[in-house]
């Protein structure tokens, strides 16, 4: 090959990477706008988020985005640094008021799915007249419920403790992490078991006791005194893989 044969293929290279390049780069970002989102495919998985910065919050009508609440008061206190949309569940001064919240309707997800339900909450009242729950359960009003996964503080409880329960028969484990009143990460995974975590750390894990059935995700705040007591909520997610549709 001459030396004429050589200078024109390279300047023809030089001129497809320099004026291909630019044609191919605008193609592929088309096709990147157009793709369907990876990260979430609706036939096997559901994602639902609430962070609660809106909605009503009389009692007895659809709470925040899509929850319902029964007994007790509610608000949405000031938003706070970091946490957009909070909101409020409280007993009022009346003894043994059951104040919850549940996603409507109450058997939105199928215990069975493998899922997880995330609850970012702050318990303003760490005593021994305050019962609370929070995770998933199949009766917003049972105390407790019949059926549910979730963490749980009995009046005399100074730990949160993790419990899968079944038609009323329950398996109930110490956390080791103490109960307060700041804001706390709680998230249980269902698999072949139920492992919780505080915080992203792992805490508890069960394999006795997990309901299938069709629940929901829950949290539930009870008095034992006649004094207010209340429970305030940052975020709620609900994460179902697996599904086939």
């Amino acid at each position: 090959m001459n030396e004429k044969i050589w200078k024109f293929v390279i300047v023809s290279l030089i001129t497809i990477v320099f004026f291909g390049l630019p044609f191919s780069m605008m193609a592929f970002g088309s096709q990147v706008q157009i793709a369907p989102f990876p990260g979430y495919r609706y036939q096997s998985a559901m994602l639902f988020q609430e962070d609660f910065i809106s909605g009503a919050n009389a009692t007895g009508q659809i709470g925040a985005s899509g929850f319902q609440i029964n007994g007790g008061a509610s608000t949405f206190p000031a938003s706070e640094a970091g946490r957009p949309g909070i909101f409020q569940r409280s007993t009022t001064t009346t003894i043994n008021t059951l104040a919850s919240m549940y996603m409507s309707p109450a058997t939105a997800l199928f215990s069975g799915d493998n899922h997880r339900v995330t609850w970012i909450t702050r318990l303003n009242n760490n005593d021994a007249n305050t019962t609370v729950r929070i995770g998933s359960a199949i009766s917003v009003l049972g105390n407790p419920p019949n059926d549910g996964i979730y963490f749980e503080k009995l009046d005399a409880d100074t730990n949160w403790f993790c419990v899968t329960r079944a038609a009323s028969t329950e398996t109930r484990t110490d956390s080791g992490v103490a109960v307060n009143t700041v804001f706390t990460s709680f998230r249980y995974t269902k698999n072949s078991n139920v492992d919780f975590f505080i915080n992203g750390a792992q805490v508890c894990s069960h394999a006795l006791n997990i309901p299938n059935l069709a629940f929901s995700p829950v949290l539930q705040i009870r008095n034992s005194a006649a004094a207010n007591k209340s429970i305030d909520v940052d975020y709620m997610e609900l994460y179902i893989v697996d599904l086939t549709r």
